[in-house]
């Protein structure tokens, strides 16, 4: 079997580290697996792996050195073209039916939002690039909702496939000794407005004379903004900005909750990320966050809490609760532990495997 992964770049969020994960897990399991990204970017040293070398995957010339590139001999053979993010997800097809290349085309939506979705011609885009994949990956059941009510005609072609986090990079279940040290809230993610760090920061403002610190672990355009907020709402000595970084199962090991205030989620791998680690968290009730919780939807978690992105009052509350009761933690964290399992990036490999082997057993 020979794959090729597409995307726009291999460094970013969790569609760039699912990318890298199943082209990985790929290489061990010997398949011919490749990789190439559109923009300018690192995979860490893997092999098999290509750059266009592009500052933005919209640059006009894009397209025509992806062309270049399909059109070497080596891609001749290809099995399984799997494309991730537009603008890749629009490119490939049309330069595979230019080529004429053979191989099936596979595509992963990994969010429950797409600004295409709300005007007319977005809508007629999608409709056109998603015609030709023979499989769509949707990451959550409410990825696959979401897309459905853009483009109900895909119903067929669609299949869910969780998310995945490598397990065996976290701690072991913990065992409650009572402490005297200072409770670390964490969140991971850029400074962008969909994360609502602003809520979570006025929300810890509620409860300021706790005793916490609050790591946020992300760049992005928003710093200034929330720094400033910070300031305003004396809460330097408690919030600390520690920028972009690559050492998340550390920071998590150090943590004893985590928050997501996002307005939406596809999946939330930094929420499976924390559970993993044993921690409780205090998320947002959208949907994609909620199926990584919860078995069902309608009963609360044991993993944590479900909050309303817009109120900080609710966040508040349910902070103080972990806050006050250091067994609920632990008894949270444990439960959030097993329910990550189910998570496993080497059961989202496995379900990858099975859906291009299927495919091409029909092509046979």
């Amino acid at each position: 079997m020979k794959i090729l992964h597409v995307i726009n770049s291999f460094e970013g969020g969790g569609a760039e580290k699912l990318m890298l994960q199943l082209h990985e897990l790929s290489l061990n399991q010997g398949i011919d697996s490749h990789a190439v990204s559109i923009m300018r970017s690192s995979a860490g040293g893997l092999p098999n792996t290509h750059s266009l070398n592009f500052n933005h995957p919209y640059q006009l010339s894009a397209p025509f050195k992806l062309y270049s590139f399909l059109a070497q001999p080596q891609w001749e053979n290809l099995d399984i073209i799997h494309v991730h993010l537009f603008p890749a997800q629009l490119y490939v097809p049309i330069i595979s039916s230019i080529l004429n290349l053979k191989a099936y085309l596979v595509t992963t939506e990994h969010s429950t939002s797409n600004a295409r979705r709300l005007i007319w011609y977005g809508r007629l885009i999608d409709k056109f690039l998603y015609n030709y994949y023979r499989k769509i990956i949707a990451i959550s059941l409410g990825v696959s909702e979401s897309l459905l009510q853009s483009q109900p005609q895909l119903s067929e072609k669609i299949v869910v496939i969780y998310n995945g986090v490598d397990i065996k990079r976290y701690s072991p279940l913990p065992i409650f000794c009572p402490t005297e040290k200072t409770p670390v809230i964490l969140s991971v993610g850029r400074l962008v407005g969909v994360k609502n760090y602003e809520t979570a920061i006025r929300a810890l403002s509620k409860i300021y004379t706790h005793d916490f610190e609050y790591w946020i672990a992300g760049s992005g355009v928003l710093e200034p903004h929330l720094k400033k907020l910070v300031h305003e709402l004396n809460l330097e000595y408690k919030v600390k900005f520690l920028g972009f970084r690559k050492d998340i199962p550390e920071l998590l090991n150090q943590s004893d909750i985590f928050l997501m205030t996002s307005y939406w989620e596809g999946f939330g791998l930094a929420v499976v990320e924390a559970m993993a680690a044993s921690l409780p968290v205090v998320v947002s009730n959208v949907s994609g966050l909620r199926e990584v919780v919860s078995e069902d939807f309608t009963e609360i978690p044991k993993t944590g809490f479900l909050i309303d992105p817009k109120s900080e009052d609710d966040v508040a509350v349910c902070l103080n609760k972990l806050f006050a009761d250091p067994r609920l933690r632990m008894e949270m964290g444990r439960n959030a532990q097993v329910r990550s399992l189910k998570f496993d990036i080497q059961k989202t490999f496995d379900q990858h495997r099975q859906l291009y082997q299927s495919l091409l057993e029909n092509k046979q």
